[in-house]
């Protein structure tokens, strides 16, 4: 081959890989909710019990008006307003919902795990319901309200938000509870609704069948049960006499998100790290959103607080006149920054901050929805997240060819000389089971093509590791990998990351939220992933990846975390998800496996494979016995039959 013709080849095949290359990373649904389940674990006697108030002795408990915008609720709903507890009080999933709070349909159940029939291809099944208590639609003299008396129930919702991709077979609905104790749905929405926003819904009572002492309403969805995803959101909820239904507006202000981290480029970082340069490290000011649901314009005056261990650091007055948010829209707002450099440095440092609205001398019908309280963490970590995971992180599954090396690289600058003890990453447990798939830990000091490096400069590589699901301090949390022997480093930029041998998705957390203020169109300048021997940071989703590097003394991180299998053998188990049958990889002394609630469904002996005749579509577990007593789990999916 001529030298020309080789370098044509070499250009064309080079053109290819990049080509193949891009839209190579990805975010993938998270498989359960761990704050829930750590909060059963850590509540083990906690039972949602719905609060009946009586009236005239009956359990009809509920009078107009009804109002929930979930801004005072952690967690589950409020059990005097609610009768069930299936959907997810929280901010993380929806985007700039009209008041801070709301109600997400998940697809997990109460415990926050996957339903038992986790995986129904034919769209049969309900989801996450929502359902009133029961409201005495009686009014002051216990007259049953009529028609005319024009009695409306009224909503916000938004499909998807941060959560997993909605189909147009998913859908959104709200049933009415008639007299005969039938539910009759009234509303509905499929889920390919093309609007990112939050959509008011009116929903006025027209038929007399609903107007009963025991009247409720519900909201349910309509989904392939597929874990943590096809979101809904529910926010903002109202029922009242003496309605109209071209009112879409309510004389209410709210915090609308968190403000954002007083340092400018992470939300955490090391307090004696901070020092080395105060000015460069803190933030211009602090942002969040407030939005304004009346019809009119509201000049919207801003305080900030902020206290450690109980002392007043700062505290803003209300701004004045110059804060005006338009009418039914939201706005973000500014605050200025102020100095905390004065404080102990005996870590953890929390700051407490509170940042609270109002207008001046007007009262708003809801007050409650005007204040929220965050926490400004100063630790022997560097970290961009906010410490929930929305999704996870990584190489797509279905890359072609997926036979390639890849790698992971994060970037962190280093404000002050110190030692390098741990790093600290968030495994997100997912429908693809990588439990037993292998990486190495890297650090760099250098990645090729990056600010004019030559070369890629590895620091540090570890052995070969798996995956390691951590649950400690109430919620799923980041696991811990210790170095060998400390690395000191110099103040400089750094990149931690891993390396894997093929393409993966090792389901790392992704924290959707990061950038929402400033930078919403905006992807990390930080993170960069290399196939090919390439080096990219284009075509990435917006986020941040949950992976830290703890600096300084060495001490004992993220308590509970599982022990690693030693046995150098890892299983497989394929196709997965199957249809038909599945190989095992080698011969086992024993096969059990089980479905979700942990019922055996199929045992085999001395087999490679099992034929899965008999077994519905859904998730399985698979626990392999060899000869010598070692044992191995796995999970399986079964889909498409």
């Amino acid at each position: 081959m001529s030298p020309i013709i080789s370098r044509l080849v070499h250009t064309l095949l080079l053109v290819y890989l990049v080509h193949t290359a891009l839209g190579q990373v990805s975010t993938y649904p998270i498989e359960d909710n761990a704050r829930i389940q750590n909060f059963k674990l850590n509540n083990p006697n906690y039972i949602f019990n719905p609060i009946s108030k009586t009236k005239f002795g009956t359990r009809d408990t509920l009078t107009l008006p009804f109002f929930d915008d979930f801004s005072e609720s952690i967690l589950y709903p409020d059990s005097s307003k609610w009768l069930n507890n299936e959907v997810y009080i929280n901010n993380q999933f929806p985007i700039e919902p009209p008041t801070f709070n709301v109600a997400t349909f998940d697809g997990l159940d109460s415990q926050g795990r996957p339903y038992d029939e986790t995986i129904n291809k034919d769209f049969k099944s309900s989801g996450d319901s929502l359902i009133s208590q029961p409201i005495n639609l009686e009014d002051s003299v216990g007259t049953i309200y009529e028609i005319g008396d024009s009695i409306m129930l009224s909503f916000f919702y938004q499909p998807n938000g941060y959560g997993y991709h909605l189909n147009a077979e998913d859908s959104l609905r709200v049933l009415f509870k008639a007299k005969n104790g039938l539910w009759i749905q009234v509303w509905s929405r499929a889920g390919q609704d093309t609007s990112t926003d939050f959509q008011h819904v009116v929903l006025p009572i027209l038929d007399s069948n609903f107007l009963h002492k025991g009247f409720q309403f519900a909201f349910t969805t309509f989904t392939r049960r597929v874990g943590n995803a096809n979101h809904w959101h529910v926010d903002y909820v109202y029922m009242d006499s003496k309605r109209r239904s071209n009112v879409d507006y309510y004389n209410d202000y709210a915090v609308q998100t968190t403000p954002t981290s007083l340092l400018k480029n992470y939300s955490s970082m090391p307090y004696l790290h901070y020092l080395e340069n105060p000015v460069g490290n803190r933030a211009d000011a602090v942002y969040f959103r407030a939005s304004n649901l009346f019809n009119i314009g509201k000049n919207i005056e801003i305080r900030h607080e902020v206290y450690h261990d109980a002392t007043l650091l700062a505290s803003t007055n209300f701004a004045t006149n110059s804060n005006n948010i338009l009418a039914q829209s939201s706005a973000e707002r500014t605050l200025p920054i102020y100095n905390f450099s004065n404080i102990s440095t005996i870590d953890p440092i929390v700051i407490n901050r509170e940042i609270s609205i109002r207008e001046n001398g007007i009262i708003n019908d809801y007050t409650k929805n005007d204040a929220i309280m965050v926490n400004q963490v100063f630790h022997d970590f560097y970290a961009y997240d906010d410490g929930s995971a929305e999704r996870g992180f990584g190489f797509d599954q279905n890359t072609s060819p997926n036979n390639i090396e890849g790698q992971i690289a994060y970037g962190f600058e280093i404000s002050k000389k110190d030692t390098l003890y741990a790093l600290a990453t968030y495994f997100n447990e997912a429908v693809y089971d990588v439990s037993f798939n292998t990486f190495k830990y890297r650090i760099w000091k250098e990645l090729s093509g990056v600010n004019g490096a030559s070369s890629d400069e590895i620091i540090f590589e570890s052995e070969l590791e798996s995956p390691e699901y951590n649950i400690a301090n109430g919620e799923r949390t980041f696991s811990s990998h210790y170095l060998d022997s400390v690395i000191v480093l110099e103040p400089g930029k750094y990149y931690i990351g891993w390396w894997q041998q093929t393409i993966y998705n090792l389901n790392v957390g992704w924290d959707m939220n990061y950038g929402n203020i400033q930078t919403s169109s905006k992807v990390h300048p930080d993170l960069y992933y290399n196939t090919f021997g390439i080096w990219r940071n284009t075509d990435l989703p917006k986020g941040a990846l949950m992976m830290r590097p703890h600096l300084g003394s060495r001490r004992e991180l993220y308590a509970n975390v599982k022990e690693k299998n030693t046995n150098p053998y890892k299983p497989k188990v394929y196709p997965n998800p199957a249809s038909d049958k599945v190989n095992f990889g080698k011969k086992w002394s024993q096969i059990n496996i089980k479905s979700s609630n942990g019922q055996i469904v199929k045992q085999l002996e001395n087999t490679y494979e099992a034929y899965l005749e008999g077994l519905n579509n859904g998730l399985y577990f698979v626990t392999m016995i060899d000869e010598g007593g070692m044992y191995f789990t796995s999970k399986l999916i079964i889909i498409a039959k």
